[in-house]
């Protein structure tokens, strides 16, 4: 009797999840084209928690944030899915966490794309981010400061404020030539800071810098400065294949 109720509770919790997932969505969206001519592009989560806005980039582009998948996972589709570029400026009625926006970003390229996809798992190498033997050097985010936007790069390094070991992964896993897959075991977030040098990592520079260059490589900085290591492994990929996508019509709101 007692497995039967656990296994009721379990369910409804499961299922109350799954609602509250499905109902997450912003308050106000604008997607539409953007302007002819227009350089460079940015999508970003806007202080205070309750916006995401994207200038001149396209869907696919879009998908890699919404989804936390690199641009490596993503496949299929027409065209102008990586060519086109949108702008898109949603509003939550009130703050959200990191996690929910993402969540209603998904919702929402969904709903004004006609978006169907389909995922795909394989088993590739990747590494796995562990605890190094002298133990993590992370600094635990004060839990009554507000949620803050995910990590950002710079030519020098990374930075992020409150940040799950998971999202650092997924951040890792777009300047790096495989997946990373989070086995540390820290449950808290965190403030990390990370200085190493990005040349020879194959990103994408938008301008030469000098500073690109400096520092310790990705994996000496992982170990000195924040206690952890990235392991060579084999584990299993999501990946993402658009099935269906359609453009918005302007002014979509």
């Amino acid at each position: 009797m007692e497995t039967v109720r656990l296994s009721a509770a379990v369910l409804a919790l499961c299922g109350a999840v799954m609602y509250a997932q499905a109902t997450l969505s912003f308050d106000v969206a604008i997607v539409k084209p953007a302007q002819p001519g227009g350089r460079g592009g940015i999508i970003r989560q806007m202080p205070g928690n309750q916006r995401y806005v994207a200038n001149n980039v396209p869907l696919r582009l879009i998908m890699t944030v919404a989804y936390s998948v690199t641009d490596r996972q993503i496949s299929g589709g027409p065209s102008w899915v990586d060519s086109e570029p949108f702008d898109i400026d949603a509003k939550a009625a009130n703050p959200r966490t990191s996690d929910e926006l993402h969540v209603m970003l998904q919702h929402l390229i969904e709903e004004r794309f006609q978006l169907k996809i389909r995922h795909d798992t394989k088993e590739l190498p990747v590494y796995e981010l562990v605890v190094d033997k002298g133990g993590p050097r992370l600094p635990v985010h004060d839990p009554a400061d507000l949620d803050h936007p995910p990590m950002g790069g710079s030519p020098g390094g990374m930075k992020g404020t409150n940040v799950t070991m998971n999202y650092f992964a997924f951040t890792l896993s777009r300047i790096l030539d495989r997946s990373v897959i989070d086995k540390t075991a820290l449950p808290a977030r965190y403030d990390v800071s990370l200085e190493f040098a990005r040349e020879g990592l194959g990103m994408k520079q938008g301008v030469a810098d000098p500073s690109a260059a400096e520092g310790p490589s990705i994996f000496t900085a992982l170990k000195e400065q924040l206690g952890l290591k990235l392991a060579p492994a084999k584990g299993p990929v999501d990946f993402l294949v658009i099935e269906h996508a359609e453009k918005p019509p302007d002014n979509q709101d």
